[in-house]
């Protein structure tokens, strides 16, 4: 009897929340519409040909150091949203930058530089191990990182009136699916280890100058550690956990199969109770793994020009120390030639007359 009483609130309160999420979908569905920019999509740029890749400058990567902050800086303001602690200022250029401090600001910069190597678009940030910001105030979030006038560990970001940040795009829909360049991008995702890759986190960045609307992955924070489920072990800028975790679990059927599982874990595995967020997680995983062999392939042949010393560069351009930077720059380098070794899988499934014909 009370087992089935049990059962019945069971079965109530996930009709309520059911009830409760898919209004809220549509309610959030129907204000996105009315906000959404439309653009033509061959105005869309999700890559460019990043042509000699041995001679990109990784410690800037997407910018410069005629672009990078300038102080003195002023604090102007708190920024709340996202779960990162952050706050506006403006340098003595009169340029206003996103100040972004604790455990994503590292690996973002990393993240950005090497998407924007093999020709991604990518965020312009820069690092602080310390900063004097004026007229500093007391933060809601992240207070930890504030001494006196000054932080630590801080990623600036620049919002510059030349692009304007319009709407969020979909893994799952937008101008390029299907294509390699969006399959090298899902694996530059799993490379990372990011385990935040949703739409909140993606943005179409409006170039005024050229009329161009860059597809760009503008939150890279929750990268470079382990990549789990709600209930499993994940991190983020954690070297330990990367060096660890696996990359290329198997091929099948022409696809790559990723180490990659964002399913909730464990106690996570309640969740299920919840079920927007527990198929929310399911998706996640299963886009991030329907990649072809030629596309992850390909992805690998564009990595593999880096050489090691423009890998140590973008961990130096994130401020760090000489010993985190060799172990990051190792796991990385394997998980390349991970990727390469793709080609020799991707013969290996063909005919045998075509193979012959390729030697």
């Amino acid at each position: 009897m009370r087992s089935r009483f049990r059962n019945r609130w069971l079965v109530l309160f996930t009709s309520v929340a059911l009830i409760t999420v898919f209004s809220l979908e549509v309610f959030s569905s129907a204000k996105n519409k009315r906000k959404k920019k439309h653009h033509p999509n061959d105005s869309a740029v999700l890559w460019r040909d990043p042509g000699n890749i041995r001679g990109r400058d990784l410690y800037y990567g997407p910018g410069s150091k005629d672009l990078a902050p300038a102080p003195p800086f002023r604090f102007i303001k708190e920024a709340t949203e996202g779960g990162s602690p952050k706050f506006d200022i403006q340098d003595a250029r009169g340029v206003k930058w996103r100040v972004k401090l604790g455990p994503e600001a590292q690996p973002e910069i990393v993240a950005n530089r090497l998407l924007w190597a093999v020709g991604y678009n990518a965020q312009e940030s820069y690092y602080f191990d310390r900063v004097h910001i004026a007229s500093m105030q007391q933060l809601s979030r992240g207070q930890k990182f504030v001494q006196g006038d000054s932080v630590i560990g801080a990623r600036f970001e620049p919002r510059r009136k030349s692009v304007e940040r319009n709407e969020n795009w979909d893994w799952n829909k937008n101008p390029f699916h299907g294509t390699r360049e969006l399959n090298g991008l899902k694996t530059m995702m799993v490379l990372l280890n990011n385990w935040d890759t949703f739409k909140k986190n993606n943005r179409v960045l409006h170039v005024k100058d050229t009329g161009e609307n860059d597809y760009t992955v503008t939150d890279l924070g929750a990268s470079l550690g382990a990549a789990g489920g709600y209930g499993g072990r994940r991190s983020k800028n954690n070297v330990n956990d990367f060096s660890r975790s696996r990359f290329v679990s198997k091929v099948k059927d022409g696809n790559v199969k990723y180490a990659y599982d964002l399913k909730p874990k464990k106690l996570g595995i309640l969740s299920v109770l919840w079920p927007p967020y527990y198929i929310r997680q399911h998706n996640a995983t299963n886009r991030m793994n329907k990649v072809p062999i030629e596309h992850a392939a390909w992805i690998g042949e564009q990595l593999a020009q880096l050489s090691d010393d423009q890998l140590r560069d973008t961990f130096r351009a994130a401020g760090y120390d000489h010993a985190t930077s060799e172990q990051y720059v190792h796991v990385l380098r394997n998980r390349i030639n991970d990727l390469n070794r793709l080609r020799d899988a991707q013969l290996a499934s063909r005919p045998r007359q075509v193979k012959e014909r390729l030697y």
